[in-house]
């Protein structure tokens, strides 16, 4: 399936509310993505805090941007154990 790296909340548009579900994920209420693909923001093949840190570089720090496929929706070019 495509999607968006760094959308984790799979609304077609990478924002502040995808570092934040990302966080949830990781230490509050939310179980599971939509899509887990696109939680994976630094493309390392898991989801962590990183991805949180780098969703939020790019959008606030000019770290440029995220691994493709970003800022287009596509496939994702590596394989891991995360799908769509």
């Amino acid at each position: 399936q495509q999607f968006i790296r760094g959308d984790a909340n799979f609304d077609s548009a990478v924002d502040i509310s995808d570092p934040v579900l990302i966080l949830d994920l990781l230490f509050g209420s939310t179980t599971v993505l939509e899509c887990a693909d696109s939680g994976d923001a630094n493309d390392d093949g898991a989801i962590d805090i990183s991805d949180a840190i780098s969703v939020l570089q790019t959008l606030f720090n000019g770290a440029g941007p995220l691994p493709p496929p970003y800022p287009d929706v596509g496939e994702d070019p590596t394989s891991d154990a995360l799908g769509c």
